[in-house]
């Protein structure tokens, strides 16, 4: 009696650690919906963004719907005014992060709910908790 007994109990151990297959599967992430087609995303932008030499410098993004852009920029401690270009954007292939043409030097920001995030210059994808790295929508412009 002593092996069927440690049988059942072996056998009970076992079905435990399976899976469940009646459990729903996990949702899997929409690709329909991305910051592009998701988020009410045209607007003006601004924040201190880091400056290897300087205290940093006050950035103003204003974005269209129509993919212009219009940056002005302005190194804290030694330009007196701001430096406004502008240009195009384009969104990479996900939706999610914008790209300025040649005029805003490439720079690369992901879109998120009210915010931009300025990424590396290798792409690298910083902290959203780094003030020094994110520009704030202003509402109402």
């Amino acid at each position: 009696m002593k092996p069927l007994r440690l049988a059942l109990m072996l056998l009970a151990a076992l079905t435990a650690c399976m899976p469940r297959h009646d459990a729903p599967p996990a949702a899997a992430a929409d690709p329909a919906h991305s910051s592009r087609n998701s988020l009410d995303w045209a607007g003006v932008y601004e924040g201190v963004l880091p400056c290897a030499d300087c205290p940093g410098i006050r950035t103003r993004l204003t974005l269209l719907n129509d993919g212009r852009y219009a940056l002005s920029t302005q190194y804290l401690d030694r330009q007196d005014a701001p430096r406004t270009v502008s240009g195009q954007f384009s969104w990479n292939a996900a939706g999610s992060t914008i790209v300025l043409d040649a005029a805003g030097h490439g720079q690369q920001f992901r879109v998120g709910e009210g915010r931009l995030l300025q990424l590396g210059l290798d792409g690298s994808v910083p902290s959203w908790n780094d003030p020094h790295r994110v520009l704030t929508l202003r509402p109402g412009e």
